[in-house]
C-alpha cells in the first residue's frame, strides 16, 4: 500500500507543471507548443523509468526533470502575459489550487535539488548496464560480473569476460575494443563522477571492466 501511495504522489508531482500550464495559459498556439514540450519531456522520463530506454546516468534525468519543466512553465507564463496582457482578475478554483501547488513545488525543488545532487552524485554506485558495450561480431561473452570493492578508494564495477575471434591473437582482439584505459564524466551536467573503462587480458580471455567511483565531498 505504501509503495502504491508513493507512486501516486510521484506521478502527481511529475504532472503538476503540465497541469498548471494547461490551467493558466491563454494563448492558443503557445499553450499547445509548451504543453507538447512538457509532455515529451515527461514521456522521456517515463520511458526511462519503465526500462524502455537505458541511460548512463538515469538519476541525472530524474533530478533535472522538475526544475527544467518548471523553468519552461515560468518562461511560457511570462510570454503568455506579454502576448495576452495582464489578467483582468486573479485565478480561482482549480487554476488557483494548481498555482499554489506549483509554487510549493518550486520552493521544494530550489531547496532540495542541490542537496540531492551532492548526495546522489558523490556516492559509489554500480555503473549503468548501458556503460557495458555490446561485443562486436566474432566476440563471445564468457561471463559477466558486478560488485563493489572495500576500503577508502572503493569503486563499483561491471565486468565482461570475452573470447576474441578464433583467428585473432588475444592481445590484438583486446586492442580492437578501444583504448586500454579511458575515463570520462558519468553524466552530462550534474554527475561528474569518473566512469572508467579498462581492457586487459588474462590468458586467452579478454577482460572488459567498467568502473564508477564516488567523489570526495
Amino acid at each position: 500500500m505504501g509503495i502504491v501511495l508513493w507512486a501516486v504522489v510521484g506521478v502527481l508531482f511529475a504532472l503538476l507543471p503540465l497541469a498548471h500550464w494547461l490551467l493558466r495559459a491563454r494563448t492558443g498556439p503557445l499553450r499547445a507548443s509548451v504543453a507538447a514540450a512538457l509532455a515529451l519531456w515527461l514521456g522521456l522520463v517515463l520511458v526511462v523509468a519503465f526500462d524502455r530506454l537505458q541511460l548512463r546516468s538515469e538519476g541525472e534525468l530524474y533530478l533535472l526533470y522538475t526544475p527544467l519543466a518548471e523553468l519552461l512553465v515560468l518562461a511560457g507564463l511570462w510570454l503568455d502575459r506579454r502576448l495576452a496582457g495582464p489578467r483582468a482578475e486573479r485565478p480561482a478554483g482549480w487554476p488557483r489550487v494548481a498555482g499554489i501547488a506549483f509554487r510549493v513545488q518550486l520552493t521544494l525543488v530550489l531547496v532540495l535539488t542541490p542537496l540531492a545532487v551532492l548526495v546522489a552524485f558523490h556516492e559509489v554506485d554500480l555503473p549503468a548496464v548501458k556503460a557495458l558495450p555490446k561485443p562486436p561480431p566474432g566476440y563471445t561473452v564468457l561471463d559477466t560480473r558486478e560488485g563493489c570493492g572495500n576500503g577508502s578508494g572503493v569503486v563499483c564495477t561491471r565486468t565482461l569476460y570475452l573470447a576474441g575471434p578464433p583467428d585473432v591473437p588475444t592481445e590484438e582482439a583486446a586492442d580492437r575494443l578501444g583504448p586500454r584505459r579511458r575515463c570520462e564524466a558519468n553524466g552530462w551536467l550534474l554527475d561528474r563522477r569518473d566512469l572508467c573503462t579498462e581492457v586487459s587480458t588474462d590468458g586467452a580471455t579478454i577482460v572488459y571492466r567498467v568502473l564508477l567511483g564516488g567523489n570526495d565531498l
